[in-house]
């Protein structure tokens, strides 16, 4: 299956990771460009997802903004069968999500509908929750509003790292939906 990736912080790489270890053929990354930092902003950063991408030898693009014909030619052009989404960083219009063949499919950082949006696991934290986890949807141009096909929970533990234990006990899970979505057992 033929898998663009779209993401950017470092929450972002194991998804990425598990893809690659899990033989799929990712022929794209898309990730924020890379941003000035330091006190004279002068140096470049690159995401973290751009660096795993480019350590695993797969080509990134780096739009401003994931629009516009020629940035949709480009796209059509890689054919892919499947986009995976998660953290990018934009709300991606509706040409570009259901531009892949089997459509695009978005990993967010909550059970959802609970806390749709950014920064959930902080929410979830800041609001006492005693589980968060992880869910696998089918992504539709409205924010975190397509159908589920997999949320894999985890209890939230002391101490509490946003890129912690609980990202690395769901992968399984989400290995397993990427299997069911290829197979079209969702």
């Amino acid at each position: 299956m033929r898998v663009l990736f779209w993401g950017t912080p470092d929450f972002a790489t194991a998804p990425l990771r598990a893809l690659i270890g899990e033989g799929f053929d990712v022929i794209g990354v898309v990730t924020q460009p890379d941003r000035a930092v330091g006190r004279s902003r002068s140096r470049l950063v690159p995401s973290p997802v751009k660096e795993v991408a480019l350590a695993e030898g797969i080509p990134v693009q780096q739009p401003d903004r994931p629009r516009g014909d020629a940035f949709l030619a480009g796209l059509r052009d890689l054919a892919p069968d499947v986009s995976v989404v998660v953290a990018y960083g934009h709300i991606l219009p509706k040409a570009v999500i259901d531009a892949p063949r089997l459509g695009t499919l978005n990993i967010h950082a909550s059970l959802l509908p609970k806390l749709r949006g950014a920064a959930p696991i902080q929410a979830a934290i800041r609001d006492g929750f005693e589980e968060t986890g992880v869910s696998v949807m089918q992504m539709v141009p409205a924010l975190d509003a397509g159908p589920v096909i997999l949320s894999a929970g985890t209890p939230i533990r002391e101490p509490v790292v946003a890129r912690g234990p609980f990202v690395m006990n769901s992968m399984d899970e989400i290995r397993q939906a990427y299997l069911d979505f290829q197979t079209g057992r969702f």
